[in-house]
């Protein structure tokens, strides 16, 4: 396959970093404990249990 001479390289943009909510938000005790909860559903589908695999 022969390279196109026609045409300029194509020019990417840097990407733009996204929010990201983890870090936006404090680590406390509170939203640990919040985020283990809600995270008990996967933890049954992985097949842990008492936080052991």
């Amino acid at each position: 396959m022969a390279n196109r001479t026609d045409q300029p390289p194509e020019q990417h943009s840097p990407a733009q970093p996204q929010p990201n909510q983890i870090l936006a938000e404090p680590a406390t005790p509170q939203a640990c404990q919040q985020d283990y909860a809600d995270a008990a559903d996967v933890r049954g589908r992985l097949g842990w249990t008492g936080g052991q695999h």
